[in-house]
C-alpha cells in the first residue's frame, strides 16, 4: 500500500511538472519570438474577417452560467508572390473572456478590409505578427508554468522527509516483529521491552498527501494572483506620468455597437459590472480601448455601476492617458487606488498559507 501511494504521488508530481514545463517552455518561446520579431522584415496586409463566438456553459438548473466571448481576426498577406494568413495579434495573445466590451474591441480595432502591417518571420513567412515586440501578455504562460512547478518542487523536497520518517518508523517496528517471531521459533523468550506500533497508518498517509496537495494547489493560485496583481499595479503607477488625449466613449451598455452587434449587458453571464468602449487618436491614428482602471476589482454595488454608466455613457467626452511606445495600452483613470493591493496581498496570503501546510501540517500527520 505504501509503495502504491509513493509511486501514485510520484506520477502525480510528474504530471504537475510535465505541464509547468510545458507552459513555461511555451511562454519563454513566446518571449523570444515576441524580441525577436522588432528586428523582422515588414509587410501591408488586410483584415480578412473579425468575428466573436460566444460559448455558455450550464448551471445544474439547466440554464447557461458562465459566458465567454472570443473574437478572431484573420489577416492576409504576401511575401515573395505567395498568400499567407495568420490570427496572431501579439505574442502571448489570450483567448476569450467574460467581458463582452474585450471581443467588441478587437472588433472596432480590427474591422474587416482594414490594412495593416505584418511582421513575418524571414526563414518562416508563415510565422507573422501584427503587433511586433513584447506584450506583458507573453508573461502569463511562464507564470502559470511556474505556478505549477514550484508547488512540485516543494512536493519533492518536502515529501522525501515524510516518507524518510515513515519508513524508519514502520522498518523499526518490523524489525522488532521479525526478530521476536525469530526467537520464538528458537523457544527463546524475546526481549520484554515496549515497541510502538507503526505512527502513520494508510488513513494518515492519505492525509497527509491530501494536504499536500492541497498546499501545492494554493501555491500554484497565490503565484498567479500576484503576478497579476504586480503587474496591474506596475501599469496603475505608470499611467500616472503618461502623455494624455481627448477621447468619446463610442459603445456602453444598453447602446447598440457601430458594427450592428448588441452591446447589452448577457443576462446570462454573471459578470456584473459597467462595460464601455472608448476612441481616442494619437498621431493621426485611430485607437480604442476599454480600460477604465488598471487595478480595478470589477464589480460593485447596484449604486456604482449606475453610477459608472452615467459618466461612461455612449457619447461621453473622456481624457485618456495611453503608452506612449503603444497607444494601444491606455486608461481613463490613472493611478492606483487601495484596490491595487488586494489581489497582491490574496497572492501572498495564500502562498504563505500554502508555505504553513508544507513545512507544519504536512509533516506533522507524517510522524
Amino acid at each position: 500500500m505504501n509503495k502504491f501511494l509513493l509511486v501514485l504521488c510520484m506520477l502525480a508530481i510528474g504530471v504537475v511538472v510535465f505541464f509547468g514545463l510545458f507552459l513555461f517552455v511555451k511562454g519563454l518561446r513566446n518571449i523570444q519570438m515576441a524580441v525577436a520579431s522588432t528586428k523582422w522584415p515588414t509587410v501591408a496586409g488586410v483584415v480578412l474577417s473579425s468575428r466573436t463566438t460566444r460559448d455558455a456553459s450550464r448551471d445544474d438548473r439547466k440554464s447557461p452560467s458562465i459566458v465567454t466571448y472570443d473574437t478572431k481576426t484573420v489577416i492576409q498577406y504576401a511575401v515573395n508572390g505567395r498568400n499567407y494568413t495568420t490570427d496572431v495579434l501579439h505574442f502571448g495573445q489570450t483567448l476569450g473572456s467574460g467581458d463582452k466590451s474585450e471581443a467588441a474591441l478587437q472588433r472596432l480595432r480590427f474591422p474587416s478590409g482594414k490594412p495593416v502591417s505584418i511582421s513575418y518571420d524571414p526563414a518562416s513567412p508563415a510565422t507573422a505578427v501584427m503587433k511586433p515586440g513584447l506584450h506583458a501578455a507573453a508573461f502569463w504562460l511562464p507564470g502559470a508554468g511556474l505556478a505549477f512547478l514550484l508547488p512540485a518542487a516543494l512536493c519533492l523536497i518536502m515529501g522525501p522527509s515524510a516518507m524518510r520518517n515513515f519508513t524508519s518508523e514502520n522498518k523499526a517496528f518490523d524489525n522488532y516483529a521479525h526478530q521476536a517471531i525469530e526467537q520464538s521459533s528458537r523457544s527463546e523468550v524475546p526481549a520484554d521491552r515496549f515497541m510502538p506500533p507503526p505512527s502513520m497508518q494508510s488513513g494518515n498517509a492519505v492525509m497527509s498527501i491530501a494536504a499536500t496537495g492541497f498546499g501545492a494547489l494554493l501555491c500554484g493560485l497565490g503565484v498567479l494572483a500576484l503576478t497579476a496583481g504586480l503587474q496591474r499595479g506596475w501599469h496603475g503607477l505608470a499611467s500616472e506620468h503618461w502623455p494624455t488625449t481627448p477621447g468619446v466613449v463610442v459603445m456602453a451598455s444598453q447602446t447598440t455597437g457601430d458594427d450592428g452587434e448588441e452591446t447589452t449587458d448577457d443576462p446570462a453571464s454573471r459578470n456584473r459590472y459597467a462595460r464601455f468602449v472608448y476612441r481616442y487618436t494619437v498621431a493621426g491614428i485611430e485607437h480604442f480601448n476599454n480600460v477604465r482602471q488598471f487595478a480595478q476589482v470589477e464589480g460593485g454595488d447596484a449604486e456604482e455601476i449606475s453610477r459608472l454608466k452615467t459618466r461612461y455613457a455612449k457619447g461621453a467626452s473622456v481624457k485618456v492617458s495611453y503608452f506612449p511606445t503603444d497607444p494601444d495600452v491606455a486608461v481613463l483613470e490613472p493611478g492606483n487606488t487601495g484596490t491595487a493591493f488586494i489581489l497582491p496581498c490574496i497572492g501572498v496570503v495564500v502562498i504563505l498559507f500554502s508555505l504553513a501546510i508544507f513545512i507544519w501540517m504536512a509533516p506533522s500527520l507524517a510522524k
